[in-house]
């Protein structure tokens, strides 16, 4: 399908699963959904509204193609931040349907039953899509004999949504079966709980397959934080006490991926396992780019004046996820970003380490966006497309059963 025709039909299907999950949900719980929701809301309208105003057509901030392409054909244009509107406009359609799907799924996981649903819908379609990751893969297509065996954007895309099933299926596998949910016998949950367990497994060991060295990396850090969790709610620690053991794992990781950087490079790619070129050649591309950004479209666009060397035949691609949301968004609003993401790392963990049930939802959502974060860091430019719904479902349930209702009530 073609990626604009995707981007509209994903767009379109979420708009109508909020519209339809607003109208249904009860007044008790459309309460309850406004003040776990909104905060979380209030933080995604930020980047929306910078792909918004890079759109705008702001000549004192355009960006200098546009003043390039005016003198070429000899006519004024009204250029914008963006270099390209087309590819900005369906940027902020993903994030819109990303927005709407974090919702929809919150409305319905405000019950622990739907909740449950929900996490198992998303860790069946992960082991599923790492089934299909295996099959795509550059082995399995030559010897199937293949004749294109080079990886694409596709294949990436299913990474995602693979990454993504690991720290889902591992908090679950945890947490359930000490809470009898939906009206499960103890021995369909001790199943249940193993299966779970068995589809984050796989989707770590195909995950590792594609993506070696980097997606390695991304899942450990993810599966540190559940394990972490779980930890310190089996040990009662007090929440100082967890607060430092966390520093420290985090103060280890950092000294190691410090001694495995690359050197004299920004700190967006010091830490990615590309080949010296490509780490070299995305130096170079984000030190010409303009701090505000180029819009969405950018690496498509600009990144074959410095990839050259790839070849014609490759599409250009950049070292790693994090170049291509600085050569699209400038590196204020990447770091921004990161920052937000952080400090949502931390809520659902406090959230996790609180809930006295169900927490692993909070759990399972804290894990994958350190997860995807490092990723970011470590694995090369993953298209948003394919883990828009699911990233989505899991941060809603997350927001859903961070806090329980009847302490909110209480409190």
């Amino acid at each position: 399908m073609d990626a604009s025709l995707a981007t509209g039909v994903v767009g379109a299907a979420t708009s109508l699963g909020l519209l339809a999950s607003l109208r249904s949900i009860r007044p008790g719980e459309l309460s309850f959904l406004k003040s776990v929701a909104g905060p979380a809301v209030a933080a995604a309208l930020l980047p929306m509204l910078w792909i918004i105003l890079q759109m705008l057509p702001l000549t004192f901030w355009a960006h200098p193609v546009w003043k390039f392409a005016g003198d070429t054909l000899a006519a004024p244009l009204s250029g914008s931040i963006t270099i390209d509107t087309g590819a900005s406009l369906g940027a902020l359609l993903l994030w819109l349907s990303l927005l709407s799907v974090m919702i929809t799924a919150a409305a319905i996981a405000i019950d622990p039953r739907r909740a449950d649903m929900v996490a198992r819908s998303i860790a069946a379609t992960a082991a599923v899509v790492a089934l299909i990751l295996v099959l795509y893969s550059d082995p399995i297509k030559a010897w199937l004999g293949v004749a294109d065996a080079a990886r694409d954007g596709t294949a990436n895309g299913f990474l995602v949504v693979v990454l993504i099933g690991v720290p889902l299926g591992l908090a679950r596998a945890l947490d359930t079966g000490r809470h009898i949910v939906g009206g499960r016998t103890a021995a369909q949950s001790t199943r249940l709980r193993r299966l779970l367990a068995a589809s984050a497994l796989f989707c770590a060991t195909c995950a590792c397959w594609y993506g070696r060295h980097g997606a390695a990396i991304a899942i450990a850090g993810g599966i540190a934080l559940v394990l972490m969790t779980f930890a310190a709610r089996r040990l009662a620690l007090p929440r100082w006490s967890s607060a430092a053991a966390a520093a420290a794992i985090a103060l280890i990781a950092l000294v190691t991926a410090s001694a495995n950087r690359h050197p004299d490079v920004a700190l967006a790619i010091a830490f990615t396992h590309a080949p010296d070129e490509l780490v070299q050649s995305t130096q170079n591309l984000l030190a010409d780019l303009p701090a505000l950004g180029s819009g969405a479209g950018t690496t498509a666009t600009l990144a074959s004046t410095y990839m050259d060397w790839q070849g014609a035949t490759t599409r250009p691609v950049v070292a790693n996820s994090a170049a291509a949301l600085i050569t699209q968004f400038g590196s204020a609003m990447f770091w921004t970003s990161l920052a937000v993401t952080i400090v949502g790392i931390a809520a659902f963990t406090a959230g996790a380490r609180n809930r006295g049930r169900d927490w692993s939802y909070p759990a399972a959502a804290a894990a994958v966006l350190l997860t995807l974060a490092l990723a970011a860091f470590t694995l090369p430019e993953l298209p948003a497309l394919p883990g828009v719904i699911v990233v989505g479902a899991v941060i809603g349930t997350g927001l859903a059963q961070r806090i329980s209702r009847s302490r909110l009530q209480a409190g």
